[in-house]
């Protein structure tokens, strides 16, 4: 089965560079014509269903993709934005500026938390968790989207990298997407591969296949702290 990964369209917070986390922004005008865009792209055909985080931004963004490609729009807790505590609403760009090596842990040191907020790990495992369950639920489909938000994205692109691979340079854009190509074991056990990364829906799509091997983890490894890839 193909995942897609959507990031929400804009918000006023986007627009302005600042930290969202779980507050619960709507999109702005433009981020309601990125939605209708992105949904317009995307090929009708072999989509299962649109799942995304309940939070606004998330759902508004489903709700164009579900009634574009006329499947189910289901909404899972658990896929929501990683919780930023005390950081919420900061300008990321001066944050970046005047706390620099507390801006290098939040995006690279899976254990950081900020005060009051979750640590990248716990963001990345419940993130896992729920997308463990859109593919039990859709295990025979082809094609699925999943929307939600930059923060766990990242999180989860990171962790998918094989050792030597470059990490991601800034957060997947508003409307832009990741590839996940999966499979399942024969004990029964879900396994996923990165495949493109901070792409066009569209590309997203598809049934092109892998020129070269795919480095797959097993989702359960990926609530752990120590990620195997084979």
């Amino acid at each position: 089965m193909r995942v897609v990964l959507l990031r929400h369209a804009e918000t006023d917070r986007n627009a302005a560079d600042r930290f969202q986390g779980q507050a619960d922004i709507p999109l702005n005008d433009e981020g309601v014509r990125q939605a209708q865009r992105a949904a317009r792209s995307l090929p009708p055909g072999d989509w299962a269903a649109v799942y995304s985080s309940p939070m606004a931004r998330a759902a508004q963004t489903a709700a164009y993709a579900a009634g574009r490609l006329d499947v189910p729009h289901h909404r899972i807790d658990d896929l929501r934005e990683r919780h930023l505590g005390s950081f919420d609403g900061l300008p990321r760009a001066e944050f970046g500026r005047t706390r620099p090596a507390t801006m290098r842990q939040l995006v690279g040191d899976p254990d950081y938390a900020p005060p009051g907020g979750e640590s990248g790990h716990d963001a990345r495992a419940r993130f896992c968790a729920a997308l463990h369950e859109v593919l039990a639920a859709e295990r025979t489909a082809e094609q699925v989207l999943v929307v939600a938000h930059g923060g766990v994205l990242n999180l989860l692109a990171r962790a998918l990298l094989a050792a030597g691979d470059e990490p991601p340079r800034g957060m997947v854009g508003t409307c832009r997407a990741l590839r996940l190509d999966t499979e399942w074991t024969a004990q029964g056990r879900a396994r996923i591969a990165l495949r493109r990364w901070n792409a066009d829906p569209r590309e997203c799509a598809g049934t092109d296949r892998p020129s070269t091997p795919v480095t797959f983890v097993d989702l359960d490894d990926l609530t752990a702290k120590e990620v195997t890839h084979t």
